[in-house]
């Protein structure tokens, strides 16, 4: 009786080990690059297994940490799987808890805040992709924080997919006073800047030692208009300061709220691990690909006002020339039978008469 209940037992195992002979134990590599290849051979060979099994998760759903930053997703591919393999969920210790994000939390481990990453960071993060998309349909200007070691490329990658509606600092840190006090600030890069247009530029009127050629008003008014729509921080802890900034001007706000952040002080807050750079990249990379899609919804809309104007122009024209041939006739005076027997055979006339060249060279022979 033990000896067929061992074997029935037994019969799973053998059952499982031949549907996954590919991922059986390889011998101990000889480098530490054969054993990468062979990690990645191994993780290869289990995806495929699963995806015979019915699972979801392929090779081309698996998260790639540097296609997060180089082919970013969109908010509908964007699924749970990619967020918990970029260890979004991964908050600080309760000693640095914040009270405020007790509904973003899942749970506890190993004294580490767990945050929901189905219930607070997937919504939150579709609703602020939607908002971007919005804004640059809308032209707005959206300006990315980022000042930690390791955030620039993915701040360059963005605010490079956004064009003219997207800037960034990436600097060390935040310079005080650049939206409350922007026109004194800086004066000197948007006199630069103004002065190099060519509409501005006045050769041997001045030179490098005169004062401004540009009229101060124009500056402060540059100054005022430069101000961005929306501004996206990603490490708000060392940033604060440039989130009270926004609030004060009405600037709305997105950052990525950890757990040892309240999430009060942001217009949009996505409950995620600041720390990690491959989540930081991922949700930078979602949200310029939403604003990519919204300058391209923006340009189609404008190319449908385009042909609409068009077609107006040219409905107009039709009416217009039949106008103009109406008056012209009424100018001409009353027609009658003999005025128009007159003009048709005057037309006869012209059409049978060789052109004058003709007639001259027939004169010569």
């Amino acid at each position: 009786m033990r000896s067929s209940l061992a074997s029935a037992s037994r019969l799973p195992s053998r059952s499982l080990a031949r549907s996954f002979s590919s991922t059986a134990p390889a011998p101990a590599p000889a480098s530490s690059a054969e054993a990468e290849q062979q990690e990645r051979r191994q993780s290869r060979a289990l995806l495929d297994s699963f995806a015979q099994l019915g699972s979801a998760q392929t090779r081309q759903s698996a998260f790639r940490p540097h296609k997060a930053r180089l082919e970013p997703l969109t908010a509908k591919e964007l699924t749970l799987s990619h967020l918990l393999a970029s260890t979004a969920q991964v908050g600080h210790t309760l000693s640095s808890f914040a009270r405020a994000n007790q509904a973003n939390v899942y749970g506890v481990r190993h004294k580490l805040a767990i945050i929901d990453v189905e219930k607070a960071t997937l919504p939150a993060l579709r609703r602020a992709a939607a908002v971007v998309r919005s804004i640059c349909e809308r032209d707005g200007v959206i300006l990315i924080l980022g000042t930690r070691p390791g955030q620039q490329p993915a701040v360059l990658a963005a605010a490079k997919r956004l064009g003219e509606n997207g800037y960034h600092v990436t600097t060390d840190r935040w310079l005080p006073g650049s939206i409350t006090n922007a026109p004194k600030l800086l004066s000197g890069s948007v006199n630069h800047a103004l002065a190099s247009s060519p509409s501005l530029q006045e050769p041997n009127n001045y030179s490098s030692q005169d004062s401004s050629p540009v009229p101060p008003n124009a500056i402060k008014l540059a100054a005022q208009t430069l101000q961005p729509d929306l501004l996206i921080v990603l490490n708000p802890v060392e940033n604060l300061h440039a989130i009270r900034e926004a609030t004060q001007c009405n600037i709305p706000t997105m950052a990525i709220v950890d757990t040892d952040v309240d999430p009060r002080t942001v217009t949009y807050p996505i409950p995620a691990n600041d720390d990690s750079l491959r989540a930081v990249e991922l949700i930078v990379g979602v949200l310029s690909k939403a604003g990519e899609q919204g300058l391209r919804d923006r340009q189609r809309k404008l190319d449908e006002q385009d042909k609409q104007q068009r077609r107006a122009m040219r409905g107009r024209a039709v009416p217009l020339a039949s106008a103009s041939s109406a008056a012209a006739r009424a100018a001409s005076g009353p027609r009658n039978d003999f005025t128009e027997a007159r003009d048709a055979e005057t037309n006869d006339i012209s059409e049978q008469a060789p052109p004058v060249e003709s007639r001259r060279n027939n004169r010569q022979r």
